[in-house]
């Protein structure tokens, strides 16, 4: 059997390892993803669902969140906000999302928040219009992206030094900061400038998922990973219906060997995707499959192989459920063949 190579993190598909238990996130259940304040100038019934996109969005599960802020784009015409937070969900900030057609996708919804803006449909306080114009600046027609993210990210510093009570303000204009293509995890200076704010925000509030979540970023690194472990064992407790807040403290775990850790957060991953993927009716394709190739690699690690077989007869499964539906493919074929690779490296050479 041969010595494990550096972790593999490639993307990948995934598997039923066990029957979904009680979701967290049933049609008609308030999904819990933490807590935030965030007052808008939208309409009561239209907040509700606003609140519940932002929350979403903090934890890059940007499907769902879209699906909020259009539901109270529906509820609220006028409510601008709403659109701010649809052309949101498609920063992808940090590159979970692979390809270039959030791009052009977030540019669109700018451009229809801007023609709706300008026949006067849509209202914001001066503070929500300052959110506007940091979109606009994110999504700029005919800048490089390095430039329209450097902007953004000014633009974010700006509102958050002008709104210092403002923890969404602080919270969104961190995580630009670590979007930057400068950013260096490993640079001390660097992280704490990130950093700084999160963990203000995070005193505040203990729930607040955006502060646990880009604090996990910043300090995902062997140096810095010993101060994340505090928010680890939190967000997936105030989280539990996002996939990626449950996958999320396992890249702190990785870092300090806990490979248990590691395999139950991904294992908890993978089914909160399952119970999303099946509610909403979406192709298989759509699971987050990234937490299968972390449980994958902890169980060879832990040497639980009957556990990573399983793993392997899923992606069979997948594979031939994927084919008997006729559904897209997606990622899958590239990241099966991945884990296939990993998982024969390992056990059977």
């Amino acid at each position: 059997m041969r010595a494990f190579p550096a972790f593999a993190g490639a993307i990948v598909l995934g598997l039923v390892l066990a029957a979904p238990g009680t979701a967290q996130d049933a049609p008609d259940e308030t999904l819990l993803l933490g807590t935030i304040d965030f007052p808008t100038s939208g309409s009561a019934e239209a907040q509700d669902e606003f609140v519940t996109g932002v929350l979403a969005l903090h934890s890059f599960w940007y499907e769902e969140a879209r699906d909020r802020f259009v539901a109270a784009q529906a509820l609220d015409p006028g409510f601008g906000m709403a659109w701010w937070g649809e052309a949101m969900t498609h920063d992808n900030a940090l590159g979970t999302v692979p390809g270039d057609a959030n791009e052009i996708l977030g540019a669109e919804v700018v451009a229809r928040m801007d023609e709706l803006d300008a026949a006067s449909e849509l209202r914001w306080s001066e503070r929500e219009r300052a959110y506007a114009n940091a979109v606009r600046r994110r999504f700029a027609v005919g800048l490089p992206a390095g430039t329209r993210r450097e902007d953004y990210a000014a633009a974010m510093d700006e509102l958050a030094n002008e709104y210092p009570e403002d923890d969404e303000a602080a919270a969104f204009a961190s995580l630009a900061l670590l979007a930057l293509p400068g950013f260096d995890r490993e640079q001390a200076l660097h992280v704490v400038a990130a950093a700084s704010r999160l963990e203000e925000v995070y005193e505040r509030n203990r729930e607040h998922p955006g502060a646990l979540h880009y604090l996990l970023h910043a300090y995902d690194t062997p140096t810095f990973a010993l101060m994340g472990l505090r928010q680890a064992r939190v967000y997936a407790r105030i989280a539990p219906a996002s996939s990626h807040a449950l996958h999320m403290p396992s890249h702190i775990f990785r870092h300090l060997g806990m490979w248990t850790e590691v395999a139950a957060s991904n294992e908890d991953s993978y089914q909160a995707s399952l119970r999303w993927q099946e509610r909403t009716g979406r192709p298989l394709h759509t699971r987050d499959f990234h937490a299968l190739d972390w449980l994958l690699d902890a169980y060879l690690r832990l040497e639980r192989f009957d556990d990573a077989s399983r793993v392997m007869d899923e992606l069979d499964a997948v594979e031939a459920a994927i084919r008997a539906r006729q559904e897209e493919w997606g990622q899958f074929l590239e990241i099966a063949a991945t884990m296939r690779a990993y998982y024969d490296s390992i056990v059977r050479e």
